[in-house]
Order: structure tokens, then C-alpha cells, then sequence
């Protein structure tokens, strides 16, 4: 059985175990060439993580995925220079912190963004992305939004296909080629 809570409703206790944050940090791989390898990743977000902007998917009792959410000018993470600096140094640490201010500046565009979902290898074909994607919806609806925006990297066949079997429909191309992903939208019905 899954079941899917927002992070915020979990115990101190429980957001303190390493390898619950240690799953939402390794979901930004993408951005290893700024943010380092997963030890790496690690110690630079895991103090920063706004649990209310994640949705966490259990099943039998262990945590297996997470959908991270980005609206009303926050996102997963608090920006903090401070610990791209201990990490790379003072110039590395301050050019690496000013690239994933970019990244994270330029998704700011969409009202309500998914801004990632990862579901652990061992729990995948069990229904649990499709599960994050329907309380992805659900909360944005929660929220007063009309829609999900997403964006999928063009080599990623697999996460495009599960996106528009639930739903997302692909917005037109971009006339800029960095990244290289592909908007998606999908709308979402007014809670009562």
C-alpha cells in the first residue's frame, strides 16, 4: 500500500533521518556539474529543504519517492551561499551558487512547478509516480491553481511517457536550446 504525505506533516524525528533528505537531494542530478556528486548534493541542500514543498510517497513504512513542488517564490530549497562556499571555496563556491541561483531564477516563470519527482528503482512500476502526480495535482488545486507545469529532458522517453499518461499535455518547443527539456502542462480542477 502507498501512501503519499506532504513533508511538513512528518515528525522532527523523521525529517532528521539522513536518508530521507538524502532521497530528495540525489533527485538533482541534473545539476551535478554545479552541485557535485551525491555526497556533495547532500551536504549542500539537505539543511535548506522546505518540507512543505515536498510530497513524500511510503510504502510499507519506508519512504520511496518524493515529487517537489515550486510556487509562491518558493521552492524545495532556501538559497544559502554559505555552504557552496565550505564545499568548493570561496570563488568556486560563489560562481556554483550563482548558476543554480540561474536555474533556480529561471523555472520561476511557471505559477505552480513540479520540480521533481523521483521514485527509488526498487518501488517503480508499483503506480507510485502516477500516486505523486495525482497529490502533485490535488495540492495545486489545494493552492488555487489551475495548473502543473513541468519540465522533462528531451532524452528522458520514459519520464515523458508517464507524464502523458497521466494527464500532461507537451507545450510548444522552446527557441532557446538550454536546457534541453520540454514544458508540459496539465490542468487541474478547482478544489470545493
Amino acid at each position: 500500500m502507498v501512501a503519499i504525505v506532504p513533508g511538513s506533516s512528518l515528525t522532527p524525528d523523521l525529517l532528521a533521518d539522513p536518508k530521507l533528505s538524502r532521497l530528495v537531494t540525489d533527485g538533482r542530478g541534473s545539476l551535478s556539474f554545479i552541485l557535485g556528486n551525491a555526497a556533495s548534493r547532500q551536504r549542500l541542500l539537505s539543511a535548506s529543504i522546505h518540507w512543505d514543498r515536498i510530497l513524500l510517497a511510503f510504502e510499507d513504512g519506508h519512504a520511496v519517492g518524493y515529487a517537489a513542488l515550486k510556487y509562491r517564490m518558493r521552492g524545495p530549497f532556501a538559497l544559502r551561499i554559505q555552504p557552496f562556499v565550505h564545499e568548493f571555496g570561496w570563488l568556486s563556491g560563489t560562481l556554483r551558487f550563482a548558476a543554480f541561483c540561474l536555474s533556480e531564477w529561471r523555472e520561476w516563470r511557471y505559477p505552480f512547478l513540479l520540480y521533481g519527482l523521483r521514485v527509488r528503482k526498487s518501488a517503480r512500476n508499483h503506480g507510485i509516480a502516477s500516486a505523486l502526480l495525482q497529490a502533485c495535482s490535488k495540492q495545486a488545486a489545494a493552492c488555487g491553481f489551475t495548473a502543473v507545469y513541468l519540465e522533462v529532458p528531451l532524452a528522458n522517453d520514459r519520464a515523458r511517457h508517464l507524464y502523458l499518461q497521466n494527464g500532461f499535455s507537451l507545450l510548444r518547443k522552446r527557441w532557446v536550446p538550454w536546457p534541453p527539456v520540454r514544458s508540459m502542462r496539465r490542468d487541474v480542477e478547482a478544489q470545493p
